[in-house]
Order: structure tokens, then C-alpha cells, then sequence
């Protein structure tokens, strides 16, 4: 099943759902970047300095490294009701400490309830990086990453989530995902595995702004809607591709991304590709949309040990991440733009120890 199909968070976090009360569990990673080349021309002072999520200031990182750590709890103090902890760790550039996620989850078979903190679950890319499978995120996930006020692509609220047939049912109500004073936001999303290694979602996220259309006074993107497909086929041992398509209600028209990933049968290594694009939508009055944005990547990955893994990654991109047509720049939580993309061409080598 895919990591995204249990409520509104990965999967893994609820292993334990229905077990006996235990112990809290610790885990976590380490995280450490490379940056070989960057020439793109974000200023070292743009928005998003230092976050692993937005990595903005791309001149201020050219050969340079930087690391990052999580540290999570999780626990099941009574049976039924898991409680976790998350908490991201910025040690270069501030040394800043963020809480992830802060929830419980409560079996009420045949639904579960969720409610605090957590990670959005629109969208194909979870929110640690060690579940990606390239070094950088998607630009569906820099565009609602950049959207959400907690930090991180993350949420609050209450949802519920249970089976009808085969479909896993998803609904819950959140603050405001921006954070504005408006109304609540909404999640629904409904999710499958039709068959063995393919997994469907179809998921959308309301939000509400005090502007309608396209202006510089633009708060957010507004309503998404999100369509993602992952196949592993058995007949091609180690191989994985996916696709993930958001449609936007202000700022932004569409987004995509098309990938593969396939580990290298009695290696240790794996090679991924990437395309994607982001579509501005027209300006508010008319005039042209600005330039859209488009990134393909090449990644080379291996798995050093069996917590430590390493990737080199190639990167070209161009576009303008950020629309000049809007105020963009200091809207949408602080982040680089409305999409909190990383810019240009560069290179970087990334290695993830993990506990």
C-alpha cells in the first residue's frame, strides 16, 4: 500500500493501531547536503533561507554544506490511541528546532481519528525527506509546502478515516491552511490499490481568500485539487513510476510530475528520472502569464549500509518560480514565491543516516 493511504499521515506512523499499550519508540535521521553547483540567480537573501523544504539563499549554499536532523516519538500509553511527536531539526543556519507533528490517532474500528498537528496528506510526496525518492521535492510539494503556515507541508486539525469497499475514505477540517483569518479548510480524499502494486489517489484541499482571481494582492492558490498514481510491476523487479497532477484555483493553472525510479537488481545502487512543470495562470486585467517553470532531474542512489544511504543529483530547471504578477515574494508564509522552487542548474550529493 502506499505510505500516503492510512489517514493523514504515513503509514508507518500507525503501526502500532489496535496493538496492546507499549512503550514510546524513538527514530529518526540525519540528514547532510552537498551543493557542487548552483547558478541560478536567487539572491543569498531570498525568503526560505535555510529550510530543507524551500532551500532558498541558493547563492549562500554554492560548496557548501548543510545539515539537517529529525528526531520522533511515538506511543501507545493505552490501547487503541497512538501518540507521536515530531520534531525537525535545522543545525546549519540558525540552528532552529520546529515541531513536525503533534497528534494522536484513535482506533474506533472501523474508523480511526486523528487530530492535532500533522502532515498534509494531499499530494503523492510525503513530508520527510527519507520517504522521497529524489533529493529534491516536487514542485506539487514546494507549492503546498509554501501554502501551509506550521512549519513544513503541514496541517491542523481533525480528520477520519475509513474503508467503503475497497476505497480508504478521508475527510477532516483544519485551521485555515495558510493560517489567515478565514474559514476552515477542508480535506476529503479517497484513496486504492485496484490491484497489487498500484495505488490511486484522488484528494483536495479547500482555501478560502479575501481576493478572487488573479492580483497582487493574491493570498494563496485557493482551492487544489490532486490526482496521483503509483505502479510497481511485478513482472519488472525493482522498478517504480508514478505520476502526480494538482489543478489550482488562483495564481497558478496546473501542475505535474512523471517519474521512474528502478533499483538495480543485485546492487546496491538505483537510478531515477524526473520531469516536471508548473503553469502560471493568466494575470488578473490580461496581459500574458509569466515564464512557466520546468525542472527535469537524474538521480543516482545508494544504499550504503542498511540505515545509510547516499544520492547524487543532477538538476536543470528554468521558468520564473516566482509570479511577478502578484506579491508573491512576501505572501504565502515567508516561503520563495508560490512555489518554493529551487532555481537553475546544480548538482548536489545528499546522504540520510537513519535509527
Amino acid at each position: 500500500m502506499n505510505k500516503k493511504l492510512i489517514s493523514l499521515a504515513v503509514a508507518s506512523v500507525f503501526a502500532g493501531y489496535g496493538a496492546v499499550a507499549s512503550a514510546a519508540t524513538i527514530s529518526g535521521f540525519t540528514d547532510m547536503y552537498y551543493t557542487l553547483t548552483d547558478d541560478a540567480a536567487t539572491p543569498a537573501t531570498a525568503p526560505g533561507c535555510g529550510l530543507p523544504g524551500s532551500q532558498g539563499c541558493l547563492n549562500s549554499t554554492e560548496g557548501k554544506f548543510s545539515t539537517f536532523a529529525e528526531v520522533d516519538f511515538s506511543a501507545t500509553p493505552a490501547e487503541g490511541v497512538t501518540v507521536r511527536v515530531d520534531t525537525d531539526m535545522a543545525v546549519t543556519g540558525g540552528q532552529s528546532v520546529n515541531v513536525e507533528q503533534a497528534f494522536f490517532a484513535w482506533d474506533l474500528s472501523p474508523v480511526t481519528v486523528m487530530a492535532g498537528v500533522f502532515n498534509n496528506p494531499v499530494g503523492q510526496e510525503a513530508e520527510d525527506v527519507i520517504d522521497w525518492n529524489f533529493v529534491q521535492g516536487s514542485i506539487i510539494r514546494a507549492t503546498l509546502d509554501s501554502q501551509t503556515e506550521r512549519a513544513g507541508n503541514n496541517i491542523e486539525g481533525v480528520g477520519i478515516m475509513g474503508d467503503v469497499g475497497p476505497v480508504t475514505l478521508t475527510g477532516a477540517i483544519l485551521n485555515h491552511m495558510g493560517g489567515a483569518n478565514e474559514e476552515n479548510s477542508l480535506a476529503l480524499l479517497a484513496n486504492m490499490s485496484p490491484i497489487s502494486g498500484l495505488d490511486l489517489e484522488l484528494g483536495i484541499a479547500t482555501q478560502e481568500s479575501d481576493t478572487d482571481g488573479v492580483s497582487t494582492t493574491a493570498e494563496n492558490v485557493g482551492d487544489v485539487i490532486d490526482f496521483n498514481v503509483q505502479f510497481a510491476p511485478a513482472a519488472v523487479a525493482g522498478l517504480s513510476v508514478g505520476l502526480d497532477y494538482m489543478t489550482y484555483d488562483k495564481i497558478a493553472d496546473t501542475a505535474y510530475n512523471v517519474w521512474g525510479k528502478f533499483a538495480i537488481p543485485g546492487t546496491d545502487f538505483s537510478v531515477g528520472l524526473r520531469t516536471e512543470s508548473l503553469s502560471w495562470a493568466s494575470p488578473a486585467g490580461g496581459g500574458a502569464a509569466p515564464v512557466d517553470v520546468e525542472r527535469n532531474t537524474f538521480n543516482v542512489g545508494y544504499q550504503a549500509a542498511p540505515n545509510l544511504a547516499i544520492a547524487l543529483e543532477m538538476v536543470d530547471g528554468d521558468g520564473v518560480a516566482c509570479d511577478p504578477n502578484t506579491a508573491c515574494a512576501t505572501n504565502f508564509s515567508g516561503s520563495v514565491g508560490a512555489t518554493g522552487v529551487r532555481q537553475g542548474n546544480f548538482t548536489q550529493i545528499e546522504l540520510i543516516a537513519t535509527f
